[in-house]
């Protein structure tokens, strides 16, 4: 088993022997026995409701894993056709996925007003735990369950966008994101791009107020 997943044969035995086997393990053993992932994982808790939803991504979580940029210049394509043609994006791929970000734009894709609060009561992990997660653009598998819970979406989908899974695993279509960018409503769009714009705000007075506080404690430091 070791040799087949790569997994130190030492790590393997400590999870064994303890009776909790990390998530990336049941994944890897998976992979390696060509095992389908979402039914290897579906075998244990808090997995096993993975498949009592879709697999597959709402459009509004596939929409949360297009980049802010991708999403700026689908608008221009739309808006200002003659300074943009459209035809300026052949052979450009999207920016790939899961983006810097990603994690807290599925969360707000998701959101049904208390999405927080009810990830911390399922899991009893403190707000400020989670807040820090996702201004770290991650959050552990069990605070993404609870998240898709909460939701209402694929339980599948918050695996791929923390990277548990990959997209395909997930059950993401090869041009899931390219599709849904060109067949969401301008309205639904430009509220997109809305979100993200608040979101880079946040993000922007993040970093000063860390930089400041650096310098501050720099300077009594001396």
């Amino acid at each position: 088993m070791s040799t087949l997943t790569g997994i130190n044969r030492g790590t393997l035995n400590n999870q064994l022997r303890r009776g909790n086997v990390a998530e990336s393990t049941v994944i890897a053993i998976a992979r390696a026995t060509g095992t389908n992932v979402i039914d290897a994982l579906s075998v244990f808790e808090p997995y096993r409701i993975i498949k009592s939803r879709p697999i597959e991504p709402s459009p509004a979580e596939v929409l949360s894993q297009v980049h802010h940029a991708d999403l700026m210049a689908e608008l221009q394509f739309r808006t200002s056709k003659k300074h943009y043609p459209r035809g300026l994006r052949k052979e450009i791929d999207l920016i790939a996925f899961p983006h810097d970000g990603s994690v807290r734009a599925w969360i707000d894709a998701i959101d049904p007003g208390d999405i927080r609060q009810r990830m911390s009561q399922e899991t009893g992990m403190a707000l400020t735990y989670i807040a820090t997660q996702l201004t770290e653009n991650k959050l552990n598998p069990h605070l993404a369950i609870a998240a898709s819970r909460a939701g209402e979406g694929s339980f599948a989908t918050g695996l791929v966008v923390t990277e548990l899974i990959t997209p395909a695993e997930g059950g993401w279509q090869i041009r899931a994101r390219e599709d849904e960018l060109l067949e969401v409503s301008d309205n639904l769009l430009v509220d997109a791009i809305s979100a993200r714009i608040h979101l880079l705000q946040r993000r922007v007075k993040q970093r000063k107020e860390a930089r400041e506080y650096a310098e501050k404690m720099t300077e009594l430091l001396g």
